[in-house]
């Protein structure tokens, strides 16, 4: 907390969370979040921060913290004027903004809607029992399966975004590949998009079915949903697990084996698909990837394709990882600090514990 920067806090909450650390660090974190990060207008940022992380990232970091902060009960979690804020991120489509401008009373929509900030947005709302948002959250969601249903059987591609209309945005120019589009070929992509969907479809569907009440009727339309994803990132090679922005497969395999199991739903054969995803991700994402001090490295995440940076490579040799430790100047990339990959996998890795766990307890029922 020395570095004026959100970087280095908001996944670091979800992890330590996830590692049963005493809460009252956690509280202390988040204190130190609200005297120090939280603008007049809700927002939380600081004003030297880089515009990839002020403004490409201005919801999706608190809403990482945010559920933490429910998780535990801190006050920043009945926030009126906080929360407030944060609803003001989700259009009537259901899906949310990564940025909607500095004045509450002005919203700037943007011309696209990603899966990142709509599915922790859910999170988020699940965590506040905001069901009404939850719900529109999921439809979104739930929309954009179905819309690259047809391109994922067929073409092995699942495109990123849509309009605030409800659009599949399929038109990719030279750079914005890695933005817009993933595909079951190509070993260096944002495969997080699967498995960040799959993990709130599945996630939604349990809290309906089991907290809220709802008939599985109107909730298993999202768990197939999250099915679908799972056919999808069967077609995935090896190769693809070694790229970091694997980690949120993990997250969502574990979430589905656990749902799965737990709700008596599923074939055979699909919750142990769900477990071998999870298992290629624990294995070849987390495992085979932590260096010694028991964190992993920083990345240079690439927001081009055709960029230098994407010949990184993560996995260590001999304890090391041969990529710069500092932000490249100039460079087509937000630099993601150890303490934040860290943080993040982490709580994916608590996931796929919990999915295990729920497995083994199924399979020792059943002697």
């Amino acid at each position: 907390m020395k570095e004026r920067s959100l970087e280095y806090i908001h996944k670091t909450c979800w992890g330590l969370y996830a590692a049963g650390v005493d809460r009252e660090i956690l509280f202390q974190i988040l204190d130190w979040t609200a005297e120090n990060a939280l603008r007049p207008n809700g927002d939380f940022y600081f004003d030297e921060e880089d515009y990839t992380y002020k403004i490409l990232q201005r919801v999706y970091r608190p809403l990482t913290f945010l559920k933490v902060a429910a998780w535990i009960n801190h006050p920043l979690a009945r926030n009126e004027s906080v929360i407030g804020r944060i609803l003001q991120y989700q259009h009537r489509s259901g899906g949310v903004f990564h940025y909607i401008g500095e004045d509450p009373d002005e919203i700037e929509e943007q011309p696209y809607i990603g899966s990142l900030n709509t599915s922790f947005f859910g999170h988020l709302m699940i965590a506040l029992d905001m069901r009404e948002q939850a719900v529109k959250a999921g439809d979104w969601i739930y929309n954009l399966v179905k819309a690259n249903e047809d391109y994922m059987r067929r073409d092995g591609v699942m495109y990123t975004q849509m309009t605030p209309e409800g659009m599949l945005i399929t038109d990719v120019k030279p750079g914005e590949k890695i933005t817009k589009v993933v595909n079951n070929k190509d070993p260096k992509q944002e495969f997080w998009h699967v498995g960040t969907c799959m993990a709130y479809l599945a996630f939604l569907y349990d809290t309906m079915r089991h907290k809220w009440g709802y008939s599985e009727a109107s909730a298993r339309p999202y768990l197939d949903a999250a099915l679908e994803l799972l056919e999808f990132e069967k077609t995935m090679p090896l190769y693809t697990y070694l790229w970091p922005s694997k980690c949120k497969v993990g997250w969502g395999a574990g979430e589905l084996l656990r749902v799965l199991v737990r709700s008596g739903k599923g074939t055979e054969e699909q919750i142990n698909d769900a477990y071998q995803i999870a298992r290629l991700v624990a294995i070849f994402t987390f495992m085979d990837n932590q260096l010694p001090n028991g964190g992993w490295s920083c990345m240079h995440y690439p927001l081009d394709e055709r960029i230098p940076e994407m010949r990184f490579d993560y996995k260590p040799l001999k304890g090391m990882v041969n990529v710069p430790q500092e932000p490249v100047p100039n460079s087509k990339t937000i630099f993601l600090p150890s303490e934040e990959i860290t943080g993040e996998f982490l709580g994916e890795m608590k996931a796929i514990e919990t999915g295990l766990e729920t497995l083994l307890r199924h399979y020792r029922d059943l002697l």
